[in-house]
């Protein structure tokens, strides 16, 4: 869910904007490319602070998941991961032109990330040749990171491989998408 609000709720409505001519508005504005894009990762980010409390619940009271670690250390990584999508949705919607394009870009990245990083079955299934790439994903690392935490209790450090991935992977995206983004 937090992938998915990151590529459709960022780089999906940055298209709509170009498409719909309202980012072109902007340019007359005295804000910046990055304040611009800034504050889509940041808004994002907001609604986070209604959507994980709602998923977590969710997940305790129906599933019966426990939350054995640190809470704000479950929050803090549900947010760097939001970032982290809401700064690869930032690139999708950066290159792409019409919604439709869009929608695959996002369906391009979003789809390998939901087979292999352990969402729905153990990533540990797939061949050995594929594991470093499988653990090079975003998604590997937030949900990684986040069962390590909630269901064994860790703290930071054993968690902290994970979060320099997300952390790489947002800037690293961030980045890209301030160098490629155009307002018309």
């Amino acid at each position: 869910n937090l992938m998915q609000g990151g590529l459709w709720g960022v780089g999906f409505v940055v298209v709509d904007m170009r498409v719909r001519k309202l980012i072109r508005r902007m340019v007359a504005t005295p804000m910046s490319r990055s304040d611009f894009l800034l504050s889509f990762v940041l808004v994002r980010d907001l609604f986070l602070i209604i959507e994980l409390p709602v998923m977590l619940g969710f997940a305790h009271w129906v599933f019966g998941v426990p939350i054995r670690g640190s809470l704000p250390l479950v929050l803090a990584l549900g947010i760097l991961g939001s970032l982290v999508f809401a700064g690869i949705g930032l690139l999708i919607g950066s290159r792409a032109q019409t919604t439709q394009s869009a929608a695959g870009l996002v369906n391009l990245v979003s789809l390998p990330m939901i087979v292999c990083s352990g969402v729905f079955f153990s990533s540990s299934r797939f061949p050995d040749v594929f594991q470093p790439v499988i653990r090079a994903l975003p998604l590997t690392a937030l949900i990684e990171s986040m069962r390590t935490v909630m269901l064994d209790g860790a703290g930071l450090a054993a968690v902290a491989g994970e979060v320099l991935v997300m952390l790489l992977w947002g800037v690293l995206c961030f980045v890209v998408a301030l160098r490629l983004f155009r307002w018309q």
